[in-house]
């Protein structure tokens, strides 16, 4: 690359806020995953949050996968969202579709500046796979309005197995983002759809486009076991053109995830000998009542729901310090609190609980404790 070139680039990027490291996905790099590092058994009907952080996968039809934090990236990465298809499905059904969601509060894509179709910004990513071809990202404008709020875009795999850069540039819509803690813009990447999405003719600018014009040339991921997706260093910029990915400390991004999920797993956990120190500590408030306070890392976006995995008697260790002995958890409730604390209602089995009351793992690494407020 000539010097004057470099340069050229050099300045796009301080022009789009590279020198800022201005990047409004969260979690691009795939470094969090707080619930789990592997899910098996994704299918139809799934749809929800499983392991990479901020990344919701959709799936109507199209056979089974395993989801998984992998370690397999480009240079520069440590991490990458892979799908890997267990159960094939070579004929979709028309209704058949699979994606893999990130969104966005409209309060912090302001600075793409909706409403003046003369601004433009950059989505880029890098993506593998061992199926090459035509695959979607469709861009959806939760709370844009005017002309509509969907466009699609395809982008092309070109090497089976192989790392591949891609950029997107758009300009905005004429709609206008609110500036809310409210889903805003929501990143789409499309791995398969049956003909309800893909007989007609591809959306390419911003409207409000018939089922049919969404996914139009998507290839089918499912149509063999084995067939894989990856994805990882996924950035969203100010501009017409990509930025550098700007990398940020695991920390950062930690803290950024917990605004939408706070999670208190198992994993990696082994009580210790004293039980004076590896407890968290409630209060008794009845014969077979407890409560537990916590206090949240960040101020999450919005109240959060309880959500648990195999936190059960088996896996979690209820103590009472009046005898120091071992108690039987019967149930747990959300009970009251805000964006920067909840109360968690312990339902124990036995009585004489009015007394200070400890939880801890019983060295259980699949399961958690957790406080969810996603868009």
């Amino acid at each position: 690359m000539s010097k004057a070139r470099q340069l050229a680039d050099l300045g796009n990027q301080i022009d789009d806020g590279a020198i800022t490291g201005t990047n409004m996905v969260i979690n691009g790099a795939m470094t969090v995953a707080q619930r789990s590092t592997s899910e098996t058994g994704l299918a139809n009907g799934t749809n929800s949050y499983k392991t990479v952080d901020r990344y919701t996968t959709y799936i109507s039809g199209l056979g089974a996968w395993t989801q998984s934090q992998d370690t397999d990236a480009p240079d520069g990465f440590g991490h990458s969202l892979k799908m890997l298809c267990t159960t094939a499905d070579a004929s979709p059904a028309a209704g058949d579709r699979m994606l893999i969601q990130t969104k966005i509060e409209g309060q912090d894509v302001q600075s793409l500046g909706f409403g003046n179709t003369a601004n433009t910004y950059t989505v880029s990513f890098y993506v593998k796979s061992n199926v090459t071809g035509t695959y979607i990202l469709e861009q959806y404008g939760d709370s844009a309005s005017a002309t509509g709020n969907n466009i699609s875009t395809a982008y092309t795999i070109n090497a089976a197995n192989t790392w591949e850069r891609k950029t997107i540039t758009l300009n905005v819509d004429s709609g206008a983002m609110t500036a809310d803690n409210t889903s805003g813009l929501v990143l789409s990447f499309w791995l398969g759809s049956g003909t309800n999405y893909t007989s007609g003719t591809l959306n390419t600018s911003w409207s409000n486009p018939a089922s049919t014009d969404r996914a139009v040339g998507q290839v089918n991921l499912a149509s063999a076991t084995n067939n894989y997706w990856q994805i990882t260093g996924v950035c969203l910029n100010v501009g017409d053109s990509a930025i550098d990915f700007p990398h940020e400390s695991y920390g950062d991004t930690l803290a950024k995830c917990q605004r939408y999920t706070y999670i208190i797993s198992g994993a990696g956990y082994t009580p210790a000998t004293s039980s004076a120190y590896d407890r968290y500590v409630m209060f008794g408030t009845g014969p077979t009542t407890a409560k537990w306070i916590t206090p949240f890392p960040t101020t999450m976006r919005a109240v959060p729901s309880l959500i648990t995995s195999n936190f059960t008697s088996s896996t979690v260790q209820i103590y009472s310090y009046t005898d120091d002995a071992s108690k039987t958890l019967s149930s747990i409730a959300l009970a009251q609190g805000g964006t920067n604390q909840q109360q968690v209602d312990f339902t124990l089995s036995g009585s004489g609980f009015a007394d200070t009351i400890t939880w801890r793992w019983n060295n259980s690494p699949a399961a958690y404790i957790g406080f969810d407020a996603e868009l």
